[in-house]
Formats: C-alpha cells, sequence, structure tokens
C-alpha cells in the first residue's frame, strides 16, 4: 500500500532523528567530515586569481587545484559516505548499536554502498542529459537507497535501489517539494551563518587568526548541514517504510 508523505511530519521525525543521537551523531561527524575538511583547508592552499582575472584564467586555476589535489578530494569523500553509512546505522539499525559497532558493520558494507552511490550517480546524470527532468525523477526515486540497505540489512546493490523505487512511488513530487525546500534553507542559512560570523571575526581580529576561525566556522557550519541532510534522508524513509518496514520489505521481497 502507498503511504503519502506527511511534510510537516517529516521535518517533526527529522529533528526527533537529530534530536535522539546528537552527541552520536556529532561525534562520527566531527571525526570524519569535519577533521579532514580544516585538515584540507589549513594545508592545501586555495588557488589565487588576481583581482583583475577573467573567466578562462579562474577556470584554468580551479582546474589546475583539483586536478593537483584529486587524490585528497576523493579520500575526504570517501571519509564523508563513511560518516553517512554511520549515521543511518545510528539512527535506523533496529538493534541500536553503539558508534563502535556502526562503524564495524559500516566498514562491512562499505563496498555495495559506495558501488550503489555510484550507480545511482550514472543513472541520475544518464537521465539528466534528457532535458534535466528526468535525472531529477530518477534521484528522488533513489533517495531512500542508502537508508534502506542500513535498516533492512539489504547489502546487494540493486536491492535497496528497487527497494526505495518502490517506497517512494506516489510521493516523487512531495520529496523534491520537502528536499527542495530544506536544501536551499540549509544555503542560505550556511551563507548568512560564515559570513555574519567571518564579518566579526575579521572586525575583532587579523591575519592568521582570523583566518583560521573563519574556516573553522565554515568547517563546523558545513558539519552540521552534512548530518541534517543525512537525517532528512533517514526520515523520509520512515515516513515511507514505518511502523510496518519488515511487512513491506517481506511483501516487496
Amino acid at each position: 500500500m502507498t503511504r503519502k508523505l506527511d511534510l510537516s511530519g517529516c521535518w517533526n521525525d527529522v529533528m526527533q532523528l537529530f534530536r535522539g543521537n546528537r552527541e552520536l551523531l556529532l561525534s562520527v561527524a566531527g571525526v570524519f567530515i569535519l577533521l579532514p575538511s580544516l585538515a584540507f583547508a589549513m594545508f592545501v592552499p586555495r588557488p589565487q586569481s588576481p583581482p583583475d582575472a577573467d573567466l578562462a584564467t579562474i577556470y584554468a586555476n580551479m582546474q589546475a587545484f583539483y586536478e593537483a589535489n584529486y587524490g585528497w578530494i576523493i579520500l575526504i569523500g570517501l571519509l564523508n559516505g563513511f560518516a553517512s553509512i554511520v549515521m543511518l546505522l545510528l539512527m535506523l539499525d533496529r538493534r541500536r548499536p553503539n558508534v563502535r559497532e556502526a562503524m564495524r558493520r559500516g566498514l562491512s558494507i562499505i563496498l555495495p554502498y559506495y558501488a550503489m552511490g555510484v550507480l545511482s550517480g550514472v543513472l541520475t546524470f544518464l537521465g539528466s542529459l534528457a532535458f534535466i527532468l528526468p535525472g531529477i525523477y530518477i534521484f528522488v526515486k533513489l533517495i531512500v537507497a542508502g537508508p534502506v540497505m542500513a535498516a533492512e540489512r539489504v547489502h546487494t546493490i540493486i536491492a535497496p535501489m528497487r527497494r526505495s523505487w518502490a517506497l517512494t512511488k506516489g510521493n516523487s513530487g512531495r520529496i523534491l517539494i520537502f528536499v527542495l525546500v530544506v536544501a536551499v534553507t540549509a544555503f542560505f542559512v550556511y551563507i548568512t551563518s560564515v559570513t555574519v560570523f567571518g564579518i566579526i571575526i575579521r572586525l575583532a581580529l587579523e591575519g592568521p587568526i582570523a583566518e583560521t576561525l573563519t574556516m573553522l566556522i565554515d568547517a563546523v557550519v558545513s558539519m552540521l548541514l552534512s548530518v541534517l541532510m543525512v537525517c532528512v534522508y533517514a526520515g523520509i524513509y520512515r515516513q515511507l517504510a514505518e511502523p510496518d518496514a519488515d511487512e513491506i520489505a517481506r511483501e516487496f521481497a
């Protein structure tokens, strides 16, 4: 039976997931999201372009930056992905694992999780080549594949994607609206927070201390928003699958 996504109920669920697991989620995000981002920002020099540089020069500098640091960028992405796995397990695994247990299980499913993410990304990209909308549709239909793998212990690549496709039936528009509202709001919160705190810090301090504190604020806000988005995916899954997730999974199988 198709369940309609309750947008207000979903947001309440997102907040409940965050509040109920706040310490665990922030500890995982601090180690696997915040610290790598800070280390990269502090030790890898950003590309510098003269004030009068044209777009071609700026693009060339950015391209050179990514080519010189693609290994570190990929490593940070892998660490962030592992953090997402562990956070989903902490929130959705019915056995209520602690951080150590969630990390151990996360390592055991990391390869199918990444493979599923790559396949989902490829499908979304191919869909986007056909006037964008098919890519958006595929993204929405596969949005809870990760939570399915964490909550229902489905450790293959295709089965969580098929399950996500079934769970989101009849709710694609609602899910898209919910994710867009949260993502746009989070973006403006990020821009506003980093800008306001950056101005305050630069008015009060100067030199390397000001730059370091500004990078710290940027990294902390980015980490918090990353945790929020993982909670959003988990909340959407819970709204669509629970309280009868096990029964639906058996019927789908």
